[in-house]
């Protein structure tokens, strides 16, 4: 029986590319399972067979990783002869041209108990699933997706949240929007909302900051902005409001970023030219760790224009590395800041130029800022976040632990 051994569970995290966000969201996830004091658990991290580096160091303890190569199965019919179960669904999507990942058999042959998609990569499974869509923002913005994309992510996560036992997400608001558009059943949403993952790094020493601030020709004062070109990270309306502050005010302040380029960098160089601010904005690419915790550290600000956010991980960030934060009123991003962040309308890059000038011009909004952010840190942690998953094992595996669970962060429903 279940309760006379250790609950098995997969953590399926075969995505593309570690370098978006919920990469890190996985390796903070791995350090905090692997550190966890949980004896009769056991993890198995898996991810694709060449792209084992970037969790390796993270994987401990009651947590291990396998990795598995790629499939090659390309029927996908076939497939479902042996997952009898899930053939209504296969019915239910097969008119269209977007076929719905399965299982390619291994989280079945090694019997586990409980498969967790902590990314919005999936598969159809006949195991009990926890399932995080992460976001539905194609939803809110089909017009940053092409009709092939939009097809694949709405017939995908819909499956996924389907089968799943639980399908999890990092805020209220989200929760709210999945149950709405979805229709799925309320106690079947769970909110889990994660710490910082620079809980998984280690802090960069005085000499490693230093370093950075150098190799990078980082200014005393300077706004940063980490996130990838996408278009709904709107770094349009930093450029807008660079330039309302230097037309208008004469104020011309640095702001540097991190994160991958995506296609969408080059509509941006255009309109950085347009407006005559190329010269204030620094993309410094992808980094790692110790530098990006260095660079949010010696920063001013970090501004965050996102239209929309599942969750909003570099909030977080920039509390734990004592950060102030501008942050757009969008989605989940009041609920995850509170009271500490300066708020506009991600619309409205006047709104934007006014608080950066009034983080330049008016030194003492900082600190506030940041003895709010440090609180609002304190009531997260990816111990809590840990915590919540092991509890959320248990229920999606049907079993009840005998132990002490006082110090458990109960899952909000």
């Amino acid at each position: 029986m279940l309760r006379d051994r250790k609950l098995r569970i997969a953590v399926d995290c075969r995505i593309e590319s570690s370098r978006e966000g919920t990469g890190t969201a996985v390796i903070a996830l791995a350090k905090a399972l692997s550190d966890s004091k949980v004896d009769d658990q056991q993890y198995t991290f898996v991810v694709h067979e060449e792209m084992q580096g970037w969790l390796a160091p993270y994987v401990y303890g009651p947590c291990e990783m396998v990795g598995i190569p790629a499939s090659k199965l390309s029927n996908v019919k076939a497939t479902l002869r042996w997952i009898a179960p899930l053939r209504f669904v296969w019915q239910k999507l097969r008119g269209g041209v977007a076929h719905v990942p399965v299982s390619d058999g291994y989280v079945e042959s090694q019997m586990f108990d409980v498969v967790h998609f902590p990314t919005q990569i999936g598969y159809l499974t006949k195991l009990p699933s926890i399932y995080q869509p992460w976001d539905l923002q194609h939803l809110h913005y089909p017009q940053f997706f092409s009709n092939a994309v939009f097809d694949l992510r709405e017939r995908y996560y819909r499956a996924f949240c389907e089968q799943a036992s639980c399908v999890c997400v990092q805020a209220e608001w989200t929760r709210r929007d999945v149950i709405q558009r979805y229709g799925l059943p309320a106690d079947k949403v769970v909110v889990i909302p994660w710490g910082s993952v620079f809980d998984a790094y280690k802090a960069p020493s005085q000499e490693t900051t230093r370093g950075t601030i150098e190799k990078y020709g980082l200014p005393s004062k300077f706004f940063f902005y980490p996130a990838a070109t996408w278009p709904h990270k709107n770094h349009e309306a930093i450029f807008r409001a660079l330039h309302i502050l230097k037309s208008e005010w004469g104020i011309a302040p640095h702001v540097y970023f991190t994160g991958s380029s995506m296609q969408h960098r080059a509509a941006l160089d255009e309109l950085a030219q347009e407006l005559e601010v190329v010269e204030q904005l620094h993309f410094l690419g992808f980094l790692k760790p110790e530098e990006l915790q260095a660079v949010f550290s010696a920063a001013t600000a970090m501004v965050f224009p996102s239209k929309f956010e599942g969750f909003g991980l570099p909030i977080l960030e920039a509390f734990q590395a004592r950060l102030p934060v501008i942050c757009s009123n969008a989605t989940t991003l009041p609920e995850v800041a509170g009271d500490a962040a300066l708020y506009f309308d991600p619309d409205s890059p006047a709104e934007l130029a006014t608080l950066m000038r009034k983080f330049l011009e008016t030194p003492e909004v900082r600190e506030g800022l940041i003895n709010r952010g440090t609180h609002a840190l304190s009531q997260r942690s990816m111990s809590k976040t840990a915590a919540n998953f092991q509890a959320l094992y248990e229920r999606t595996a049907g079993v009840s632990r005998q132990r002490d669970h006082s110090s458990l962060e109960s899952v909000a429903i």
